[in-house]
């Protein structure tokens, strides 16, 4: 599989910024879902998008990350409400919990040689998760990663490494 050339790859990533732009604008329009189940806590949680350093993931990586993340955590059902990070309403939340990720290591595998071989290819990703309160008390400080190893896309590291976090953030007690 050849390379996107720059051109296509500036256009792919703006086409995602848009994406994620689009579900902050409707997040924040649409009023947000209490969750009821016997599972859910008296905890908000607002998810911040990965950070990295300038050229150390691309940038369809840190969307999906986020995109998947976000999703994931909403799946759990653990919090009454999952907000984006930016979204005006978390503010008046009183229980709120900020979870970030920081990468930490980053390696792009080949689809080809996963298809090819069984040793060679993985896409791995590795970030530093942390969950605090707004006065910076941490309720989970760890490491977390996502690879894929045999079969599938590159970007199924991402989605790998969300449903890591959110299983995290869901057996967490705080």
């Amino acid at each position: 599989m050849s390379r996107p050339q720059p051109r296509a790859r500036a256009l792919l990533t703006a086409a995602l910024m848009l994406t994620w732009l689009a579900g902050v604008c409707a997040s924040s329009q649409e009023k947000p879902a209490t969750k009821t189940t016997a599972t859910a806590t008296p905890w908000a949680i607002e998810v911040e998008p990965v950070s990295a350093e300038e050229g150390k993931l691309p940038p369809d990586f840190a969307m999906a990350i986020y995109e998947n993340l976000v999703a994931d955590i909403e799946k759990t059902n653990k919090f009454q409400q999952v907000f984006r990070s930016g979204d005006r309403r978390a503010t008046d939340v009183p229980n709120l919990l900020i979870l970030t990720t920081k990468l930490e290591k980053f390696q792009r595998g080949s689809e080809t040689k996963r298809a090819v071989t069984t040793v060679g290819g993985a896409t791995k990703v590795s970030v530093h998760v942390q969950l605090a309160t707004r006065d910076s008390q941490t309720k989970l400080d760890k490491t977390v990663q996502g690879t894929v190893r045999l079969f599938g896309g590159n970007l199924n590291a991402t989605q790998n490494l969300a449903k890591n976090i959110a299983n995290l953030v869901n057996q967490s007690s705080f």
